[in-house]
């Protein structure tokens, strides 16, 4: 009975996803399978998902420089260093930039360095030198490709927030027996996009001809309206030209 009591104490996305994954685990379905939309938190900031700027040359296609969060442009995190992730287009430019500001608007961290010219979805690179979220707070970061170092106001730039958060204890316990396939469906029905994200991201590069990996990255993707990105391939970035960070315990 306190079993029972329990599960129906779960959020409902949460109750559906642990009565899928018993399923799978009875009729021996592949877990990847698992294709979670994301059920977004009622809570939004201001911010830009798609690159703007007055000037910017250097990027080429039809589509434009997108950061991969949701509609409310506020991510969700358990991870101290999370994994950002954009779909940057074919470009020519001189380097990118991304800048993380406390709520404060104090400076956290800023690194430069270099872009892959041919395009395509790219994460942060070397995110352990990331200065630890602190849980509770509100992260604002922007994200630049440099088109003109001599004029900035040429640059494409993105927006968005970051929250780290303490999952309940629900979550936490279906994490602890959780496979690596199972999680990102349980972090996306949670409303924590980032390891959502991060995890499938994970999975996608690991197994790339895996049919059911891919199919919920893109169901993943098209419950934020990201759909279009998902058959984009993921693209290493070089490493930084230079970079700075704020001690954790000045925040």
């Amino acid at each position: 009975m306190p079993q029972l009591n329990r599960f129906y104490s779960l959020p409902l996305a949460l109750r559906l996803v642990q009565i899928v994954l018993a399923m799978g685990l009875i009729h021996g379905m592949p877990l990847a399978a698992l294709a979670q939309e994301f059920v977004p938190p009622q809570r939004g900031l201001p911010g830009r998902r798609v690159g703007g700027g007055t000037r910017g040359g250097c990027i080429a296609g039809q589509t434009a420089l997108t950061a991969l969060m949701p509609e409310s442009n506020l991510s969700l995190t358990v991870s101290e260093r999370p994994d950002l992730f954009w779909y940057l287009p074919p470009n020519t430019a001189a380097q990118l930039e991304f800048t993380l500001l406390d709520a404060n608007d104090q400076e956290v961290y800023k690194t430069t360095f270099q872009p892959d010219e041919t395009g395509g979805i790219m994460s942060l690179p070397n995110p352990t030198d990331l200065p630890a979220l602190e849980i509770g707070l509100d992260y604002h970061w922007y994200f630049a490709v440099i088109c003109n170092e001599q004029d900035r106001s040429a640059d494409v730039v993105t927006e968005g927030w970051i929250q780290r958060i303490e999952p309940d204890t629900a979550l936490t316990q279906q994490l602890e027996t959780a496979t690596a396939s199972d999680r990102p469906a349980l972090y996306a029905a949670a409303g924590i996009w980032q390891d959502a994200l991060m995890t499938l991201a994970t999975l996608r590069q690991s197994q790339p001809h895996d049919a059911d990996v891919a199919r919920a990255w893109t169901v993943l993707l098209e419950s934020v309206n990201l759909g279009h990105l998902a058959d984009q391939p993921v693209v290493p970035c070089r490493s930084n030209r230079h970079h700075g960070a704020i001690a954790p315990e000045s925040f």
